[in-house]
């Protein structure tokens, strides 16, 4: 069987301010069971015998907000795809206007060196896609961003690590794109197509591993102050930058853990002593430290000279 990728379905024309929020509880007429025709929620269709993948569940194992979530997983049958592209799509029942929108979610993700999960933002008509966030396998976030019309997929300095709840936002307004993870700004571009969204996907490449989806919200953060990235970089500091052998950690906090990656997502071994970093054993390059205190986390770039 060969996953088709063109899903044909009808919306209305006119746009919705409205905000939405999903959790998959009871209350809000979801069940235990296949995502697949619950509510406005579609699973991936195959173009074939099932006409749609049946294990992309709505579970008990996890939650981040009541007790049920949104379970995508491997489907047996199909094998690994080269595009995220299984999972549950969600039929917008009014579209969002691509220059003014906000989405946002929970999500937890089993593995490292497994599937690359996702979330996309689609037109309805084209089946082009307006936003796409990979949480690569190595643990970088990549964003698709479009630079001259010809869109590709960036790295960020957004990185994640297994079995933790991460919140993502995409906000939309004024032209430009900003994406969040946990608050912190990690990417500002523009619309990968200027063109209006009509259903939300959350899905993997059907390689290994699992993700659980929770707490998703429409329109509910266009008016909300959230963290830029330079007021974290006020709370947490690096110094020198570019450094050669220690880096300092400048917090009015207390320091609970640092680690450090390189670009390809993988975490590299350093010691942390107090507020300083040893990076002597570190070869020439660039790297993203992440840093949690009590208070607050942030991932920053920066340099071994």
């Amino acid at each position: 069987m060969k996953i088709i990728y063109s899903i044909a379905f009808s919306l209305l024309c006119t746009f919705s301010m409205a905000q939405q929020s999903t959790s998959f509880e009871d209350s809000e007429g979801f069940v235990e069971g296949d995502i697949n025709g619950q509510g406005f929620w579609i699973s991936t269709p195959t173009g074939d015998v099932p006409p749609n993948v049946t294990h992309q569940m709505i579970s008990l194992d996890n939650a981040s907000d009541g007790s049920h979530s949104l379970r995508i997983v491997k489907e047996p049958i199909f094998g690994t795809q080269t595009e995220p592209i299984i999972g549950g799509f969600y039929n917008l029942p009014t579209p969002l206007a691509f220059g003014n929108f906000s989405v946002s979610f929970d999500i937890n993700m089993s593995q490292h060196n497994g599937s690359v999960f996702g979330f996309q933002a689609m037109d309805s008509l084209e089946e082009q896609y307006v936003v796409r966030v990979d949480f690569d396998k190595t643990g970088v976030v990549t964003i698709l961003n479009s630079v001259s019309g010809a869109p590709s997929l960036v790295s960020t300095p957004g990185v994640w690590s297994p079995d933790i709840w991460y919140r993502f936002k995409v906000i939309s307004t004024s032209g430009e794109v900003k994406y969040y993870l946990n608050d912190v700004l990690i990417f500002t571009g523009v619309a990968v197509q200027p063109l209006n969204i009509g259903q939300l996907r959350f899905v993997h490449n059907n390689a290994i591993g699992t993700a659980y989806v929770d707490n998703i919200k429409v329109n509910n953060d266009l008016n909300m102050r959230v963290k830029d990235f330079k007021t974290n970089q006020k709370l947490v500091q690096l110094y020198p930058n570019p450094a050669s052998d220690v880096i300092k950690i400048k917090s009015p906090y207390k320091i609970k853990y640092a680690e450090v990656f390189d670009l390809t997502g993988k975490r590299v071994e350093v010691k942390l002593s107090g507020d300083h970093i040893d990076l002597k054993n570190l070869i020439v390059g660039e790297y993203i430290l992440k840093v949690e205190t009590e208070k607050n986390s942030i991932t920053e770039k920066f340099i071994k000279n």
